[in-house]
């Protein structure tokens, strides 16, 4: 029987139901999102900071379409830059049309100066100015740290004279895009680009500088610029740049005679020429990373000279210098008195625990690397190098530690085939779980087992990144293989008359 009481329903009669709690994954906890909140100047950036200072962990501001302004800008980063805000390892930061100037670009400048956290800088649509003083602290800034991806898109104030003071100085190994859309930019700053993307300074996959008023001949010095001595860049974007407008002082008799000046097919013809320059770089970069990988596979147990084990690691016996003193042979002369003896490379067996030595192991050492580079003939003689140094150093071998997961390092994704949850090993647990909390991936016929299902990680677009890839690409970035290099290339500054 329903018994009504003080207006409400009786709870022996009415179940009550509680509503859940909405749901917040563990990653956007680490996220202020904060875009068209209002925020305004000072008393902006203050709450910003007190979200924060409630937060345990902060990882990604994104703060776009609000009016920090100047003194908002100055304050956030103040913080950020202090002992309390560098607890937070904040990698994303988004400040897109916020109304900031110069003033705020300095402070940004302070934050970034030594900071190996930040990765993702966007500052789009500001107010930025192209004043030199500032474009030069900017750029230092941008170089003592390990900033990855920088957006100055829709800052038409920076100008010419931003492009001419920040990019000669720009030398950042950990910046690899930029986005330099809409940014004042014309035909005076072509030279400081093309000095850029062909020096050595250069480590830049994405170049970004669309709807800027560059012109047709500027372009092309871009494009033969990136043909003639760049492989690194994957990505340049040069749209809405003018080229169907030609100015006056663009007109030359050569590019008469090439055919219809800045018209349509002249920019298709650029087109199709900056494809096939990326389509080559992409090749020749995923050439090199397999290459280099292969000559480390090989490289590491025929160079790596273990100290104090086997025969070969003992040290020479001493001979008297002196009647009072005696002194080990140098290497030097041991290496000189064996110019001009035989070399016998034939195997033979020694006596008690020493082993049947390896012929190859009593070549010289530069014929043991010059054998090794016909592993990896794309690769540079400085590539090789890096490559023979970091193998034969004991130092750079893992860690001694034991594997708490057999699943390869990266998380497999439940919903795959291959993820099979049926007849466990007796070594493992119910459900296949090892003893240490590994997940054990069954093989089925034909098949061989990865740590990632199907060849792929966990998440959409394989958003968990293998723990192994991710190592690999720090590898190969460490020693410069993960872009081909071209011996003997002529001077950057060098014009190529055509």
């Amino acid at each position: 029987m329903n018994v009504f009481a003080l207006g409400g329903f009786d709870t022996c009669a009415m179940p009550v139901r509680w509503s859940a709690a909405p749901k917040v994954s563990l990653a956007s906890r680490s996220h202020i999102e904060s875009m068209d909140a209002g925020l305004s100047s000072v008393s902006g950036a203050q709450e910003v900071i007190k979200q924060i200072l409630a937060r345990r962990s902060v990882t990604k501001l994104i703060l776009g379409h609000n009016e920090l302004g100047d003194s908002g800008c100055e304050e956030l980063f103040g913080f950020l830059n202090s002992d309390a805000g560098r607890n937070h390892r904040i990698t994303h930061i988004s400040l897109n049309s916020n109304g900031i100037g110069n003033r705020g670009l300095l402070a940004i400048s302070r934050y970034l100066r030594d900071n190996t956290s930040l990765k993702e800088l966007f500052l789009q649509n500001n107010k930025f100015t192209g004043n030199p003083d500032v474009a030069v602290v900017f750029a230092l800034a941008v170089n003592a740290s390990h900033l990855e991806t920088l957006s100055l898109t829709t800052n038409p104030l920076l100008t010419d004279t931003f492009a001419a003071h920040f990019l000669p100085l720009l030398d950042a190994p950990y910046l690899h895009e930029i986005h330099l859309s809409v940014a004042g930019l014309t035909r005076a700053s072509a030279p400081h680009i093309v000095e850029y993307i062909t020096s050595p300074r250069c480590q830049l996959h994405t170049l970004k500088a669309n709807g800027n008023n560059f012109r047709i001949r500027a372009v092309r010095s871009m494009i033969r610029a990136a043909s003639r001595a760049n492989y690194t860049l994957l990505r340049l974007e040069l749209y809405a740049t003018g080229m169907s407008e030609p100015s006056n002082s663009d007109a030359s008799s050569s590019e008469n005679e090439e055919g219809a000046k800045g018209s349509i097919t002249s920019w298709k013809d650029s087109e199709n020429e900056l494809k096939h320059i990326l389509t080559r770089n992409a090749t020749l970069k995923h050439q090199v990373e397999k290459e280099a990988l292969a000559l480390l596979r090989y490289s590491r147990p025929l160079l790596l000279r273990p100290k104090g084990r086997g025969p070969q690691s003992k040290l020479p016996v001493t001979t008297p210098c002196s009647d009072s003193c005696a002194c080990v042979q140098s290497s030097a002369d041991r290496l000189f008195s064996s110019i001009g003896q035989p070399l016998s490379l034939v195997p033979s067996a020694t006596t008690g625990s020493e082993a049947v030595a390896f012929p190859f192991l009593k070549l010289p050492t530069e014929l043991q690397l010059y054998t090794l580079s016909f592993l990896a003939p794309i690769l540079s003689v400085a590539q090789r190098i890096r490559i023979f140094t970091y193998a034969s150093d004991p130092s750079t071998l893992p860690a001694l530690l034991p594997c708490l997961s057999t699943g390869g390092g990266c998380i497999p994704d439940p919903a795959s085939l291959q993820f099979n949850m049926g007849s466990p090993k007796p070594s493992s647990g119910p459900l296949g779980i090892g003893p240490g909390g590994g997940v054990f991936l069954r093989k089925r016929v034909g098949e061989s087992v990865s740590g990632c299902a199907n060849g792929k990680c966990m998440g959409a677009g394989n958003s968990v990144v293998c723990r192994r890839e991710a190592e690999r690409a720090q590898w190969l970035a460490s020693v410069r293989c993960n872009a081909f290099e071209l011996e003997g290339e002529e001077h950057p500054s060098e014009e190529r008359h055509d």
